[in-house]
């Protein structure tokens, strides 16, 4: 399937190919809820609008509005898009799952560099004060960690809240 771009619009230039894909790429993203059939029709009539206002979108494909190869070739890629979309629907609870295991590791190792360095004044500070407001007695600061100071400040917090 992912030969599809380069079977497809063999008559085109590079830029020309590119372009008329990316169009075709949002206009099936517009138009979801039509069928392959119904939206290769309203997009060649969308384009013979354009070509009979003298406005065409692209004017290298005014020859090939009404050929039988550029429509079998737009059918083709817009069955392509919906294989696609169909394949990352499936994918979507494993993608959901690795974010959250990646969340989960990233959380584990922010604790663990916090375990390692020294709490800052600010928290040995605000630890003081909560504590001090609560009439709680506070623990030995000396070789308290910073995760060990969050972990306390957030037991108060909770507690009193």
């Amino acid at each position: 399937m992912q030969n599809i771009k380069n079977s497809i619009f063999l008559y085109l230039t590079q830029r020309q190919k590119s372009n008329l894909l990316g169009t075709l790429k949002s206009y099936y993203k517009k138009f979801d809820n039509l069928s392959i059939d119904e939206l290769c029709y309203k997009f060649l009539e969308d384009e013979q609008y354009y070509l009979n206002i003298n406005n065409p979108h692209f004017e290298f494909m005014m020859n090939y509005l009404d050929s039988e190869d550029f429509f079998r070739d737009m059918k083709k890629f817009f069955n392509f898009l919906e294989y696609e979309k169909k394949e990352k629907e499936k994918l979507e609870p494993y993608l959901l799952k690795q974010k959250e295991a990646a969340k989960e590791l990233r959380k584990k190792a922010q604790e663990f560099k916090m375990s390692k360095l020294k709490p800052t004044k600010k928290q040995l500070l605000y630890y003081e004060k909560i504590a001090n407001t609560h009439n709680i007695a506070k623990k030995d600061t000396k070789n308290a960690s910073r995760l060990d100071l969050r972990n306390w400040i957030m037991e108060i917090v909770n507690e009193f809240s």
